[in-house]
């Protein structure tokens, strides 16, 4: 290096040299933490609670029907989907029905000819009532003249032939009388007969009305259809599936109750009952315990009236919590709790009143307040409120 250079590099690393050990006699202070106001600090506190034990069931309806047919026959309309909306009485299925039909017009053709047979008997009943009344009044009148005649005779003041011509014209009078009234019986016979053809016809119509009406079938209650068994034009047949039908206005949760917590339960009972499916939570009344318990696993099955809902369905995924006992748990406000992603934690802040975040592992909530399962002991101070201003080191002012 030249000299003019080297001469010049001298002053230049004692400057350097004096501004290093400046530093180091002298180190920087440390930053101040932030100041945060306005906040809210509380204690977390330790209070009785109402432990409870979480049940797991299934949301079903508390009608559920399969409909089926009570004749042979091919489907020809089909009105329902899965998941249509029914009333009650309306027709979901129509099956083919022109044999009936045939079977309605022979039983109707059978009735008019036996009306019209009666017509006739009874018109026939009409002459021999006449006839035997007039076979009755001729025997009246010969009866008399047999009187007269033999009260002659008795005086010898007719020959006896003329008497005997007389009283047989009595027996003839009394003889058609008897054939008459046989006549009658005889009309009134077949009456009989054709009053049973009558009712066999209206007893065929009637029939073959109610197998039309079968033809139909409709819907029991008001629902919806869950499951389509068939398709338009298969064949129906009497017990075979044809729709699945429920009501949509009654639901209740079947759960299976241990037996070391069935004997606290009782019908009438209120429980807290979440179906996040539905985005339902709240109450729910036990309106059935089952008598039996499951053997293989030892539960019980209770069914808890929900309450109405467009949202429920059939098959759901539904908790209940079943009261336990009391027990002490560390509660902090629900709004104290920040969320990190997957991770949970509270701002504690210490006698230097600097807050620091610490993660904690929270359990259920109660009336706003979330239980703290660990990471927290009772008389710790925490930020309730305006958390979303905090961060790890800052100073509170309280």
């Amino acid at each position: 290096m030249p000299i003019s250079r080297r001469a010049f590099a001298l002053p230049l690393i004692a400057l350097s040299l004096i501004a290093c050990g400046k530093d180091s006699a002298h180190p920087p202070k440390a930053a101040e933490p932030p100041v945060v106001r306005d906040v809210t600090v509380g204690a977390a506190t330790a209070t009785d609670l109402d432990d409870m034990a979480e049940v797991t069931g299934t949301v079903k309806s508390q009608t559920v029907t399969t409909l089926s047919s009570k004749i042979v026959g091919r489907i020809v309309a089909l009105h329902v989907r899965e998941g249509s909306v029914v009333q009650a009485g309306e027709i979901l299925i129509e099956l083919d029905d022109q044999d009936i039909a045939a079977q309605t017009r022979r039983a109707e053709a059978g009735l008019r000819e036996a009306e019209a047979a009666m017509a006739e008997v009874d018109r026939g009943i009409a002459a021999a009532a006449a006839g035997q009344a007039a076979a009755e009044a001729q025997r009246d009148v010969a009866v008399s003249t047999l009187a007269r005649y033999q009260r002659l005779l008795d005086r010898k003041a007719v020959a006896p032939q003329e008497y005997d011509q007389v009283a047989a014209q009595q027996k003839a009078a009394a003889a058609a009388v008897d054939r008459a009234i046989a006549e009658g019986q005889v009309i009134q016979s077949k009456r009989a007969q054709v009053l049973a053809r009558i009712e066999t016809a209206r007893t065929e119509i009637a029939g073959t009305q109610v197998m039309r009406g079968y033809a139909k079938i409709a819907a029991p209650f008001a629902g919806v259809v869950t499951t389509k068994h068939t398709d338009l034009g298969g064949l129906a047949a009497p017990g075979a599936p044809l729709l699945t039908l429920e009501d949509n206005r009654r639901y209740w949760l079947e759960a299976a109750v241990p037996d070391s917590q069935i004997a606290g339960l009782k019908r009438g009972q209120s429980l807290r009952v979440t179906v996040e499916g539905a985005g339902f939570s709240g109450a729910a009344t036990i309106s059935e315990i089952v008598p039996t318990a499951d053997q293989a696993t030892r539960t019980t099955l209770v069914r808890l009236d929900l309450p109405a809902s467009p949202h429920l369905r059939s098959g759901l995924f539904g908790r209940a919590w079943i009261p336990a006992g009391r027990r002490q748990a560390i509660q902090v406000a629900r709004q104290a709790v920040v969320e990190r992603g997957q991770l949970q934690g509270v701002y504690v802040v210490g006698q230097d009143s600097i807050a620091r975040f610490r993660l904690i592992r929270t359990g259920a909530t109660h009336q706003g307040g979330v239980e703290v399962l660990s990471g927290l002991t009772s008389g710790e101070q925490v930020v309730t409120a305006g958390v979303e201003r905090v961060t790890d080191g800052a100073r509170i002012s309280r």
